[in-house]
């Protein structure tokens, strides 16, 4: 599957067919772990292999947004069983971004100290980061967590290139407790 950023206002076609292909994309992932990861590496990822009028924009809605998410947890908990024992220390996660969800991304923390650096609250020049501790995606959109994965959720408030703010929020779920 790729990753497709459309540029026009027209209505997604294919919606279902396109559910049914990232779903057995999702499954695709059964015992595998990618092997050119090293640990000099802090992180590995894969985006979400969908046209971004799936995830986002006026032609979605909040049960695409789930099924979508609930597919890429699914491919994160393939590469978590997969993963071998010598390499127990790397966090396998996976990031639901909203509202911009075509950001969201598998990804396989090599570095400790990097994976808090995304996901602990923290400071600097022109973006504050706190954790929001009072919601659960997973609730909301009746997410099915499978055993051994856990989720965080982080609220980033940032600037764009004009320097207006706005906030995006980072669900993570995988191992990340």
């Amino acid at each position: 599957m790729t990753r497709r950023l459309c540029l026009t206002n027209k209505k997604l076609r294919g919606k279902k067919r396109r559910l049914r292909a990232f779903e057995a994309w999702s499954k695709s992932f059964l015992d595998y772990f990618p092997e050119q990861i090293t640990e000099d590496e802090r992180y590995w990822n894969i985006k979400i292999p969908v046209d971004i009028r799936l995830v986002q924009g006026k032609y979605t809605d909040q049960i695409t947004q789930a099924q979508c998410a609930q597919y890429l947890i699914n491919a994160t908990y393939q590469i978590y069983q997969a993963k071998p024992s010598n390499l127990k220390h790397f966090r396998v996660t996976c990031v639901i971004c909203l509202p911009d969800m075509f950001s969201s991304e598998i990804c396989i923390y090599t570095s400790e100290a990097y994976f808090k650096y995304q996901t602990e609250a923290w400071y600097r020049e022109q973006e504050k980061l706190d954790t929001t501790l009072n919601r659960s995606l997973s609730k909301e959109w009746e997410l099915i967590l499978p055993q051994g994965f856990s989720e965080k959720g982080v609220l980033r408030n940032e600037f764009d290139w004009e320097d207006k703010e706005y906030f995006v929020e980072h669900w993570y779920f995988g191992e990340v407790g």
